[in-house]
């Protein structure tokens, strides 16, 4: 891993239009390593504290943190960060919490409040601190760095059959690039990160468990899908037959709920509203499917969207590991 650490062959600098295109050619392969890491931090978030809300709040004071490093021209190694006892953020308040979380003014201060009794962090005025030793071990995204790497390692042999880079990188180095250059990097992936949980919660009502557990019913559909490999289309093949159910086996709650950490009563409870939506059927055998029903477009057109906004993301963090 030391050798490729420094094994740069004439880097080139990768556009977020030629990160969209691999999605466009190769959507069938990439969606499902992106979904692998989606439902890695997503489970993560939930089985952290057994609250969403929480979590995305704290993910939240780390972006601010993490920026604030950028923006004083500082760099830290994931290491470097993670040994730090507490990090600092200024002028903090609910009203913005809420208004960029979109959550409501109540909401954002009752959980900051159990944050702060949890020992979580502390508030003085305006200023919020976490204690960093009280939950590195619950919030490190190593987990998170690992799959993530799979997907730009996939995107990097990609770009380097259709000539777009002099050489492609595996995992491994992905990982260890991230952790040298972790602010920069975590911020970028934090702010696509929070958008993405955001832009999909507000199809549900701001339900993120209901979005969890609605992705998982389409990751299901998606390993069925997968084995047509010439579904690259992702504007139409892809997208229609996820919602084609037919010859495709469902999934219990139980299953549902050891995929996602959500207890299984509330997911039985949750996939009651997506019946009574008709974004979801069951069958005789009690095994959950997304279908296309009023959900549909709208969770359509943030699916599009997303392929923009990641693709972004991916650029600038592959131009950080190799131009910062």
């Amino acid at each position: 891993m030391g050798k490729q650490k420094l094994d740069f062959i004439d880097p080139v600098r990768v556009s977020s239009n030629e990160v969209y295109e691999q999605f466009n050619k190769n959507y069938q392969f990439l969606i499902t390593e992106f979904f692998e890491y989606q439902l890695s931090w997503f489970y993560r978030a939930y089985v952290t504290f057994n609250d969403f809300d929480k979590y995305i709040i704290l993910a939240y004071f780390f972006k601010k943190n993490l920026f604030a490093y950028a923006d004083l021209f500082q760099l830290k190694t994931y290491d470097e960060y993670y040994s730090l006892p507490f990090i600092e953020l200024d002028k903090l308040n609910i009203i913005e919490i809420s208004k960029e979380l979109r959550i409501s003014k109540e909401t954002a201060r009752r959980k900051v409040l159990q944050l702060e009794k949890e020992g979580i962090i502390s508030k003085d005025n305006k200023k919020i601190t976490i204690n960093h030793k009280n939950i590195n071990k619950i919030i490190e995204p190593q987990l998170t760095i690992n799959s993530f790497s799979r997907l730009l390692s996939s995107i990097s042999h990609m770009l380097y059959k259709n000539n777009k880079v002099n050489k492609a990188y595996d995992r491994k180095f992905f990982e260890s690039r991230i952790k040298e250059k972790y602010t920069q990097c975590w911020s970028v992936f934090l702010e696509f990160q929070i958008d993405y949980v955001l832009a999909r919660s507000k199809i549900f009502n701001n339900d993120t468990e209901l979005f969890f557990i609605m992705g998982a019913l389409i990751y299901n559909q998606n390993l069925s899908n997968r084995k047509n490999s010439s579904l690259i289309n992702y504007r139409d093949e892809w997208w229609r037959t996820i919602t084609n159910i037919d010859g495709k086996r469902g999934l219990n709650a139980m299953t549902i709920s050891e995929l996602t950490g959500i207890p299984r009563p509330t997911v039985i409870r949750k996939l009651k509203i997506l019946l009574d939506r008709k974004d979801a059927v069951k069958d005789k055998n009690n095994l959950y499917g997304f279908v296309r029903g009023p959900g549909y477009q709208s969770i359509n057109k943030v699916r599009l969207q997303n392929i923009e906004k990641l693709s972004k993301a991916i650029s600038r963090i592959n131009n950080i590991i190799f131009f910062s």
